[in-house]
């Protein structure tokens, strides 16, 4: 792990020698997520987002973008009668130490020639790209309490791939939307009994941010 943490890093920090400028700052939010291959759907699971980041810029619409962020995915499932008690319960919790390498696009306009365009008054950036997260923990609780892994443990790393918007409300303040899913190659997990269908190797993390940052 330390290795991949210092080739990203050497990486990021090779890249401000090239910027126009670069500065850094804070990231707080949520996130919602879900967990594709675990039989239940939907962005039930909400959790804590927490980070700093840097960014730079190569130009007026080109640069990159790093951070170190905590954050939690996993899925959640709770079915409850007509009664409205609890008949099926079913949460995993996933904690990463996640670091994201983005590329920016700053979008100033949008429109269609001829019918309308709209130019933006603050950056408006497109950000994708991939990260790396480190697993701290990985659970599964039904209800009574933790299921053992029995010789299917969490992968203790994912690879996950980025698309993004960040909008600056202000000189300092940004909000921000990230869409992520895990690598297909690399599921967080296999299925029960090893099986391959494909490109569906096991499960997989799939989850959106919400968040606001503060730049200095």
């Amino acid at each position: 792990m330390k290795i991949i943490f210092a080739i990203i890093f050497s990486t990021l920090f090779s890249t401000l020698l090239f910027a126009q400028s670069f500065s850094g700052g804070l990231i707080a939010g949520t996130t919602i997520s879900q967990v594709d291959g675990d039989n239940y759907g939907g962005y039930h699971k909400i959790s804590p987002l927490a980070g700093v980041f840097v960014r730079n810029t190569f130009n007026d619409s080109w640069g990159m973008y790093a951070g170190i962020e905590y954050k939690r995915k996993g899925s959640k499932e709770v079915q409850k009668n007509d009664a409205g008690y609890v008949v099926h319960f079913y949460a995993m919790h996933l904690d990463y130490i996640e670091v994201p390498v983005l590329a920016t696009h700053n979008i100033k306009k949008i429109g269609i020639p001829g019918l309308f365009s709209y130019s933006f008054d603050n950056d408006f950036l497109f950000n994708f790209g991939l990260s790396y997260s480190y697993l701290i923990k990985g659970t599964e609780d039904d209800g009574t309490g933790i299921i053992p892994e029995e010789g299917r443990p969490f992968r203790k790393y994912e690879i996950a791939q980025h698309v993004g918007l960040d909008y600056n409300l202000s000189e300092n303040w940004i909000a921000s939307w990230r869409f992520s899913y895990t690598f297909i190659m690399l599921p967080i997990r296999e299925f029960p009994g090893g099986q391959v269908y494909w490109f569906n190797r096991g499960q997989y993390n799939h989850n959106m941010s919400f968040a606001i940052k503060y730049e200095f």
